[in-house]
C-alpha cells in the first residue's frame, strides 16, 4: 500500500509542471486596453484587444476574465480591416468574474468589448481595472479617454502621457508595459470630476440633459400662486370674445336681410339674357 502511495504522489509531481508549461505555451504578442469614460453611455467602455505568439499552434483557445458587472457587448477579430465576430464560449461566474474563451484561428487581433459602471460620489467618478495575469505577454498598452471638461484626474501611477486631442473634445493618458508575466497582474485605478453629464461621443443620442435645478426662477416656469389669476383672465377673455361673435351674428342676419333685393335683382339679370355677377 505504500508504495502505491509513493507512486501515486510521484505521477502528481510530474504531472503538475506539465500542466503549467501547458497553460503557459500560450502567449501574448500584445494587448491593448482601451478604457473609454462616458463616451457613448454614462459608464467606461472597455476594450482589450489582444494578439496570439506565433509560436502557438492555432487554433488555440484563449480564456478572457471581466468584472461580473460587466456588461460584454462584442467578441470579435480583426480580418482586412474590418471586425468579425468571433467564436467563443461563456463559462460560470466565478469569485466576482465572468469568462469568455475565444477560439483563435488567426495570428490577427481579436477583442472583447464591454462596458462596466463607474462609481460615483457626486460629481467624483472612480474605476479600476484589473489584468489578473493570464497570460505572458510581451507588450501592454494602456489607453485612457476621458471627456474635456474632466478635472482633478488622479490615476494610481501617472501617465506616460496626458493631454487634450486635438479635436479638443477627449483628454487621453497612456502606459505601457514590457514582458509581464504569467501571474503577473497590473492594476489601474483612476478617478476624475466633471459637473456635466453629457457623453464624449458627438453622434450619441439622448444628449438633452438639465443645466440647471428647476426652480421659480427658471425661466419660463409660473409660479403656482399665480394661476388662479390666469385661469380668471382666460375666462374673461372666452367671455368677451363670446359676445362679439354674438354682436358680429345679429349684424350679419340683419346685412342679410337687406340684401334680399340685390339677389332678386341678379335673377331678374339672369331671365332677362343678360350675364349674371359673379363674386
Amino acid at each position: 500500500m505504500r508504495n502505491w502511495r509513493l507512486l501515486f504522489l510521484f505521477l502528481l509531481c510530474f504531472l503538475i509542471p506539465t500542466r503549467a508549461a501547458a497553460q503557459g505555451s500560450v502567449q501574448f504578442e500584445s494587448m491593448d486596453v482601451a478604457l473609454w469614460a462616458e463616451y457613448d453611455q454614462p459608464s467606461m467602455l472597455v476594450i482589450q484587444e489582444f494578439v496570439v505568439s506565433r509560436s502557438a499552434s492555432l487554433p488555440v483557445k484563449a480564456t478572457l476574465r471581466f468584472p461580473s458587472e460587466g456588461n460584454l457587448i462584442a467578441a470579435a477579430y480583426e480580418m482586412d480591416g474590418q471586425l468579425v465576430n468571433a467564436s467563443f464560449e461563456n463559462s460560470a461566474e466565478q469569485g466576482g468574474w465572468k469568462t469568455i474563451i475565444l477560439t483563435v484561428e488567426e495570428y490577427a487581433p481579436y477583442r472583447i468589448e464591454y462596458y462596466q459602471p463607474l462609481k460615483r460620489e457626486g460629481n467624483k467618478r472612480s474605476f479600476t481595472f484589473d489584468w489578473l495575469g493570464d497570460y505572458p505577454i510581451k507588450q501592454f498598452n494602456l489607453q485612457v479617454q476621458l471627456p474635456a471638461d474632466s478635472a482633478n484626474v488622479q490615476p494610481s501611477f501617472p501617465f506616460a502621457s496626458l493631454g487634450l486631442t486635438s479635436d479638443g473634445v477627449h483628454l487621453i493618458g497612456t502606459n505601457e508595459a514590457s514582458a509581464l508575466k504569467l501571474g503577473q497582474p497590473y492594476q489601474l485605478a483612476i478617478s476624475y470630476e466633471r459637473e456635466s453629464e453629457t457623453l464624449s461621443d458627438l453622434g450619441a443620442v439622448n444628449q438633452v440633459q438639465l443645466s440647471a435645478p428647476i426652480d421659480e426662477q427658471t425661466p419660463g416656469r409660473v409660479p403656482v400662486d399665480q394661476i388662479p389669476w390666469l385661469i380668471g383672465l382666460a375666462g374673461l377673455a372666452m367671455i368677451a370674445f363670446s359676445v362679439f361673435f354674438y354682436w358680429r351674428s345679429l349684424r350679419g342676419s340683419s346685412a342679410s336681410g337687406r340684401s334680399t333685393p340685390r339677389r332678386a335683382k341678379t335673377a331678374e339679370s339672369e331671365t332677362s339674357g343678360q350675364p349674371p355677377y359673379c363674386h
